[in-house]
């Protein structure tokens, strides 16, 4: 149940704190005093849309939180225990907050959770009726909703094998369009994919292969560069050049000197093979210069070559790929295309074949679903009178027709739609064509009283559902209320004083202008309070003598009608 509402810096109220009853909470005001922003507050913590334009003027962030009692509400604890979310003493608070640079965040008791998952949880918690649900209940395409809501689990579970099932047959046609195309269209791209094949086929690429003949192309671009500092490092260390003896040379001889005199001291020896060492080191490096020498054949035709071998492969790159990875993939891709194609009779066949499955097993689940539907249609509608007796219509037929559709979709293959006959001897009509409004108010009402038992909420609100009621039946969808929350927690806006007399709670929503601000307050009334409110909503002047006797007198009988409830 809804323990305590806190608003914050929201349209015209800049701080509130409510606690509701564990009963029927009734809320009234004038019209414009605030009601709707109560409302409109507690769908925005069950996770409604945010807008900026609901923070108050002046203000730079707005907030509300729904402190909840989830202890007798075994669903919603195990979904918070799977938050790693703890309900000390079976509390949650649900936080909602708003900034003008267009953030919102969502919290269960201060761990920030995303949006979806925030409704996932709310969802479990309480349910909302406005005036979004009249309009829904008016909308023929919604009462299949209604059915299946009804239906529970099982319904759930067959709806939900029918959208699966639709999905994959929806999956097997669209392959099986692709295949379909027109004949020429499909020439056309094999074409083009032979082309593309055999232009990549052609060049017999080899991944990597651009990098090394690039480094290749560096080379031989540098050929004589490198050809006369490979000489002059040749001449230097190995062969020398008559003037001065090569480096090799001048080691061998420095070493030989050394060792003439080595056996005088020690440390001259050392010299000596040391000197004798970068003699060797010499020759070794005069070796590999030769050879590199050797090898420095270049032929102009080769640069040739693997310019032309280069200016290939950039110009496949152009067209198929920024890279020649990407070149050697587009390739593969279009043979895999082009084989597909050619192969595509065989696929079409194969398709077929299993579309015409998907489309038996999808209608199989659909037939399944639908007697789901007819027999939850005549207890659902059977359930419907009963309740509508309760409140007055009770010489209405009603019924939840379920006729097929020709088509299978995602739903399943049923059009659902609520008739009614208000009056005796009139015939069964669509509800959205004939019904009054206090007719809907009256509908919902009954359809919101069904579903108490098979919705895991513990909390309602009624917006202003008492639309197009008045006299009697306005006491009797009051008393109606009274009965739903004997087992869940109710919380109705109202414009009736016979409504508002049977609340357990009561509190009034004002608008108060200072001097340069409107402000919206709400405070809980006591008896006399609530005297004068009903005196208010009869018509009368709530401060005559005859207006709160009246008023007193309407909460008595409220109260001797809870007791006979």
């Amino acid at each position: 149940m809804l323990v305590e509402l806190t608003i914050k810096n929201i349209a015209l109220i800049e701080s509130l704190r409510m606690e509701f009853a564990q009963g029927f909470n009734v809320l009234t005001g004038e019209t414009g005093a605030g009601k709707s922003i109560v409302v409109d507050s507690i769908n925005l913590a069950l996770g409604g849309r945010a807008d900026r334009d609901m923070i108050r003027t002046g203000a730079e962030k707005g907030m509300v939180q729904a402190l909840f009692d989830i202890s007798g509400n075994p669903k919603a604890l195990e979904f918070v225990r799977g938050l790693d979310i703890d309900a000390e003493d079976g509390l949650i608070a649900i936080r909602r907050e708003l900034s003008r640079s267009g953030r919102n965040i969502c919290r269960v008791s201060d761990v920030v959770v995303p949006l979806n998952t925030l409704k996932q949880l709310t969802a479990m918690l309480m349910d909302v009726h406005g005036q979004h649900e009249h309009q829904a209940l008016m909308n023929p395409a919604r009462h299949l909703d209604f059915l299946d809501a009804f239906g529970g689990a099982a319904h759930a579970t067959a709806c939900a094998e029918v959208a699966r099932l639709h999905a994959a047959r929806g999956k097997i046609a669209s392959e099986l369009k692709r295949l379909m195309s027109d004949a020429s269209e499909k020439e056309r791209l094999s074409d083009m994919l032979a082309f593309q094949v055999q232009e990549i086929s052609a060049a017999k690429l080899k991944s990597g292969e651009e990098e090394k003949l690039e480094k290749k192309l560096a080379l031989l671009e540098n050929s004589e560069k490198i050809r006369q500092g490979v000489e002059t490092a040749y001449t230097l260390v190995y062969q020398g050049d008559g003037r001065a003896p090569s480096a090799q040379e001048g080691l061998l001889r420095s070493a030989e000197a050394m060792e003439r005199i080595g056996g005088l001291n020690e440390r001259y020896a050392a010299l000596a093979g040391r000197l004798r060492e970068l003699y060797y080191g010499a020759q070794d490096v005069g070796y590999e210069l030769q050879a590199l020498l050797d090898d420095l054949d270049f032929e102009p035709e080769l640069l040739d070559k693997i310019a032309a071998r280069l200016d290939l492969i950039k110009r496949l790159e152009r067209k198929y790929g920024a890279t020649l990875e990407e070149v050697i993939a587009f390739g593969a891709q279009a043979a895999d295309r082009l084989n597909e194609l050619k192969g595509s009779d065989e696929a079409i066949s194969e398709l077929k074949k299993r579309y015409r499955e998907a489309d038996a097993t999808l209608k199989e689940a659909c037939g399944r679903l639908t007697e789901l539907r007819k027999a939850s249609a005549t207890t659902l509608a059977e359930r419907i009178c009963g309740q509508l007796k309760d409140l007055g219509m009770g010489k209405t037929r009603f019924e939840v027709r379920v006729e097929p559709e020709p088509k299978p979709t995602a739903t399943g293959m049923d059009r659902v739609e609520f008739m009614i006959s208000p009056n005796p001897g009139e015939p069964l009509r669509p509800l959205a064509n004939i019904a009054s409004g206090g007719e809907i108010s009256r509908v919902m009402l009954a359809l919101k009283a069904i579903s108490v038992d098979s919705e895991g909420v513990d909390a309602m609100i009624f917006d202003e559902i008492d639309t197009g009621v008045s006299g009697r039946m306005a006491q009797v969808v009051g008393e109606k209320m009274c009965l739903i929350a004997k087992s869940r927690q109710v919380l109705s806006v109202t414009h009736l004083p016979q409504i508002a007399a049977l609340g357990d709670a009561h509190f009034l929503v004002e608008k108060v202008a200072g001097e340069d601000r409107t402000d919206t307050h709400v405070r809980l009334l006591d008896e006399d309070g609530r005297v004068r409110e009903l005196s208010r909503l009869v018509g009368g002047a709530s401060d005559s003598e005859s207006s709160l006797s009246h008023g007193a007198h309407m909460l008595k009988e409220a109260a001797e009608r809870k007791a006979a409830l």
